[in-house]
Formats: structure tokens, C-alpha cells, sequence
């Protein structure tokens, strides 16, 4: 990867971000990547008339400063960083990844019941969809010390009929980073032969093809006709404790169930488990993260 070694999280106070923060701090010392945690002031136009003079905005500052380090604490195994911004969130957030290049960018996302989350949160959103580095969502409390100590596999749904090789380079590296194995699943929805046969063929190349890139590989064909895609694939992860999720997100227009797909972003609400969000980049341009995987087995 081009990026720098650093992970970046934003911390709004809620619970949520500071569930984030747990899981962004304990990557970073998994890698020995310095943390940057910052925390963004969100100033209305009344807001900012109100706080207008230069002693109350540095006075706000250091206050939002003193809170911020209390929070994040200290660690003896990685460097970590605090800094206040003012502005819009997701913009700030954004302008913060553009300066110092993160591996992975970290956002809590809060917990709704299924009805309620036919959207993810704004800043998320904004952010998976204009960032130029890979974003981490948090949802959920998931029991924080089963997870540090016994999640380790990246679990990788794939969709055969939509495009995966940038799926699959992304869980690769992230793969060899972590030093862990790569479980690819993928979901029949009919009884066919034929189209079992087609998506067992396809996820034998993606395995051959993942074990030539040096990273261990578990291949698993899901049979399953009512229950939702993304219920299968959260219910997986927690089975087999992964490390993480890694889906591809889209591109086509700037509308949720379109950018994401509804299964992406079904995921991405219901996890319990963090859930990597790959952008899509062009092959000829190439990308600040991630090589493009090479495909001599024409999976793709």
C-alpha cells in the first residue's frame, strides 16, 4: 500500500465513535501505526456569530482539546495524535485523510433498529463515497475482548455477477498486512446445477488465484433462497470470527442503494463486525491504496 502508516478516526463523543476509537486503537497496535483521532466542531452561522472572538475559539479549542486526549487515553505500544477541526464533519474528515494519507480510515456508525436504518448515516456515507483510503464502519457493541483476542480470518462475500477483482486485491493486501487468511463466500439463491457448478468454478479460481498471491484461503458456496444476503453474511462473520468484512462499493450514481448496492449496504447497517468499504478504481489510472490483482485465470 502507498499510504502512510497511520489510521485515522473521528470522535464526535457519542458512543458510537468512541466504540470506533477502541477498534481503531487496537488496529493501530496490531500494525504499529500511529493513531490520529481527531474531533471536528461543527459551527452553525448563529453559532459562529456567537463565537466569533479569537479568545473564545481558543478557549473552545483547548477545552475540546483537554476532552478529546482524556478520552483517547495514552498507549505504550503505538504514537497517537489529537487535533480539533471546525467545519462541516465529513468534509473536514476528508480533508484531514487527503494530508496525511491514512491505511484506513475508522467511523462509528450508530445503532438502529433494521427499520430505521434504510440509510447509513450521512458522514459515513459521505465519506465512504468521497474518500480517496479505505473506511472502516463500526456499528453495534460487540463484545470488545472476544473480538481482540479471537477474530482473525478477513471474510470476503463475493458477487460473481458484479465486478470483485478490486474486492478481491483489497481483502488481499489487507490480508498480508494483517498476516491472515481470506475466507470468500458466495450465496446461491436457486436450486439449479448449473449455476452451482458456475460459482463453484468461479470461487476454485478466486482461491487458486488468492494462494498464488501468498495468503491462505478458505472457500465456502452458501445455499439459500429466502433469508437476506447480508443476514447470511453478518451471521458468518460472528461464526467465524473475521477480523473484518470487505465489501466493494459502487459507483454508478450518488444514490445509497445504488452507490452501495442494497446487500453492501444492508451489511454495513446489521454488522456487529468492522466492515471494510472498498471504492472501485479505474485500472489505468491505478490507485493510491491498492495494486491491481493480476488475473491470468480470467476469474474477473
Amino acid at each position: 500500500m502507498e499510504a502512510s502508516k497511520k489510521i485515522l478516526t473521528a470522535v464526535d463523543f457519542d458512543e458510537q465513535s468512541l466504540i470506533a476509537l477502541k477498534y481503531a486503537k487496537h488496529f493501530a497496535e496490531i500494525l504499529n501505526y500511529e493513531l490520529v483521532v481527531m474531533s471536528v466542531i461543527e459551527e452553525s452561522s448563529f453559532f459562529a456569530k456567537l463565537m466569533s472572538s479569537d479568545d473564545m475559539i481558543l478557549k473552545m479549542n483547548k477545552e475540546a482539546e483537554a476532552k478529546l486526549k482524556e478520552i483517547v487515553g495514552s498507549s505504550d505500544k503505538i504514537n497517537i495524535s489529537t487535533r480539533i477541526e471546525h467545519g462541516k464533519p465529513h468534509e473536514k474528515i476528508i480533508s484531514v485523510a487527503d494530508e496525511i494519507k491514512p491505511s484506513l480510515i475508522f467511523m462509528g456508525k450508530s445503532e438502529l433498529p433494521k427499520y430505521k436504518r434504510p440509510f447509513i448515516g450521512s458522514n459515513s456515507l459521505h465519506v465512504m463515497l468521497d474518500s480517496n483510503y479505505p473506511v472502516i464502519t463500526i456499528r453495534g457493541n460487540y463484545d470488545f475482548e472476544t473480538y481482540k483476542n479471537e477474530h482473525k480470518e478477513i471474510l470476503v462475500p463475493l458477487d460473481f455477477d458484479a465486478e470483485t477483482s478490486e474486492q478481491v486485491t483489497a481483502a488481499i493486501e489487507f490480508a498480508k498486512i494483517f498476516n491472515t487468511g481470506l475466507r470468500i463466500v458466495t450465496i446461491q439463491r436457486d436450486g439449479a446445477k448449473g449455476e452451482e457448478m458456475k460459482l463453484l468454478s468461479a470461487l476454485g479460481k478466486t482461491k487458486d488465484a488468492v494462494e498464488a498471491a501468498g495468503v491462505n484461503c478458505e472457500q465456502e458456496l452458501i445455499y439459500e433462497e429466502k433469508q437476506d444476503v447480508a443476514d447470511v453474511v453478518t451471521e458468518m462473520a460472528i461464526n467465524k470470527k473475521s477480523l473484518m468484512i470487505v465489501i466493494m462499493t459502487r459507483k454508478e450514481k450518488r444514490i445509497a442503494d445504488f452507490v452501495l448496492g442494497s446487500n453492501a449496504r444492508e451489511i454495513i447497517s446489521s454488522s456487529d463486525i468492522p466492515v471494510l468499504s472498498v471504492q472501485p478504481w479505474d485500472a489505468k489510472g491505478g490507485s493510491k491504496i491498492f495494486s491491481l490483482l493480476y488475473d491470468p485465470l480470467n476469474v474477473y
